[in-house]
This record gives structure tokens, sequence and C-alpha cells, in this order.
């Protein structure tokens, strides 16, 4: 899995200097991914190491660690089924406290019926306590063993040469010492790869650094895609209470930044100049 971190120097107008922004998660998202082999490269004797399948009818399905189609890196795990008569999944446990989470990754398929989804039960304490969080996507294909409740949009063509992302928000309650992550076909004929998966905490810290290089600068923003408002804004840092320029370099720790969502910094010169870089690199 790509390391989740950008360089990046480019402005509305080419200046002379070359202002250099760096976003980070703090600590780094491949320390706090919780999936084992996320990038799906570890692995021998053709099987990829912590990775399983499963399914009631293993006649209906081929699987294998694939080399040269991964999306990251090289391997990928794959998944062909050949009826709608039974499900299937890849799938691995982890370890969880209680709290959000949440588990992403991509997937490239050329038909089919997909569902990614976290779960796990414990049925030792009582009450009972469980979760099933679950994220559909595929391709438009007839049957009637697919139940109603997969939205209509989830079923989309899809570039069979594409890996997209997908993601699912896990709220852990309490006593549920571990989950399975689990993608795969679901009541469909098709084929799938899967590749770059994450799983962890559903908030963490971001951690913004620019470098000046020669130029003054007058306020850094850091906006989430999503949102109207502004997540931060130097101005308004009680580290900088009146600092007209900012040092250089400028440094701040924004807590609670949302895992899954894109984020923008700009950086704006005395002279009126934007610089920007995203956070995850993908999302440039």
């Amino acid at each position: 899995m790509r390391m989740a971190a950008m360089v990046l120097a480019a402005a509305l107008a080419a200046p002379a200097w070359a202002v250099e922004i760096e976003i980070t998660a703090d600590p780094p998202l491949a320390e706090l991914n919780l999936a084992r082999n996320p990038g799906m490269e570890e692995g021998a004797a053709g099987e990829a190491a912590h990775w399983s399948f499963g399914t009631a009818v293993p006649e209906n399905f081929e699987t294998a660690w694939v080399e040269g189609e991964g999306r990251g890196g090289s391997h990928a795990l794959y998944l062909k089924a050949h009826d709608s008569v039974m499900s299937g999944y890849w799938s691995q446990t982890v370890q969880v406290e209680p709290g959000r989470y949440v588990f992403r990754g991509y997937y490239r398929t050329t038909g089919g019926r997909l569902l990614m989804y976290a779960h796990g039960r414990n049925t030792e304490v009582e009450p009972p306590v469980g979760v099933d969080e679950r994220t559909y996507a595929g391709s438009v294909i007839a049957s009637f063993l697919v139940p109603v409740f997969i939205p209509y949009e989830a079923l989309v063509g899809a570039d069979p040469n594409t890996f997209y992302p997908f993601s699912v928000q896990v709220q852990v309650p309490e006593r549920l010492p571990a989950i399975a992550l689990s993608m795969g076909m679901y009541f469909s004929p098709g084929e799938a790869w899967f590749d770059d998966v994450w799983f962890g905490p559903a908030e963490f810290d971001l951690r913004v650094r620019v470098n000046a290089q020669g130029a003054r600068i007058e306020r850094v923003t850091v906006f989430d895609r999503d949102e109207e408002e502004p997540l931060y804004t130097s101005s308004e840092d009680a580290a900088y209470p009146a600092a007209r320029p900012l040092p250089d370099p400028f440094e701040a720790r924004i807590p609670r930044a949302r895992n899954g969502r894109t984020y923008l910094a700009v950086a704006r010169t005395a002279d009126g100049e934007l610089f920007r870089a995203y956070f995850p690199e993908e999302a440039q």
C-alpha cells in the first residue's frame, strides 16, 4: 500500500519560489493499519499470507493469489464465480477494541455483484454483541437470487481495467474482541480482484508542514473537501496569534481528522499566490 503522504509544489501562477506543502497522518496510516498483508504482497506456495477463502459451494468458485494484477504492488486476491448458486469471500480476522473503525480497500471487476463487509459476533456474553457493516458494488446482471435491498446505484457498470475504492464505517461495541474483514461475490456469476486493504481507527491527526523557501506565507488553511467551512486556519491558531508572515517552516497538527475523507491544504503568500496539496495522494 502506498504511503499516504505527498509533497506538492504547484501554484495558480508560477512564482520565483517553490513553496512545498507536506501533509501526513500522525502516526502514519501504515502504522495504524490493523489488517495483515494489506497490500497482498506476502505469501508462499501460491497462497496469500493471512487471507483465506470461504464458501459453502467451493466448486462454484475459482480463487488465486495472482501476480501482475495488483493496484499498488504486484499481487492481488482473485475470485471468479461460475454461477449464482452461492456467495464466497476472501477474509481475515483482526483483533479490535471498542470504538469507531474504517474498513476500506480497492476492487476491480469484469462483472457480478460484490459484497465487502466487516462482521463478528460474541455469543458468550449476555446479551450477545456483534457488528455487521456492508457495502455493495458490481455491475447489473439479472438474478432473482440477489436480495432486493442491494441499491441499484451500487450496481452500475464498472471499467474492468480500473480499481475502485470501497469504504465501510464500523462501530465496534464493548465485549467484541475480534471481527472478520470479508470481500467477495454475492450470488452472481462474475470475477473480481481485491487489493490495498486498510482497517483501523476512524480518526487520526493530520500534520501539515509548509516550507516557504523564500516566500512570505500569510495564511495556511486546511479543508475537508466535503465540508464548506475550513477545518483549520492559521489565523485562528493560538500558536500564531499575530504572525505575519508565518514562520518558515510552518507546522500545524490537526486532531481528529476523519479517515476516508479528502483534505486540501492551501498556503497563501503575501503576494497572493496560492499553493495546494491534497491528502491522501490519490485525491490530487
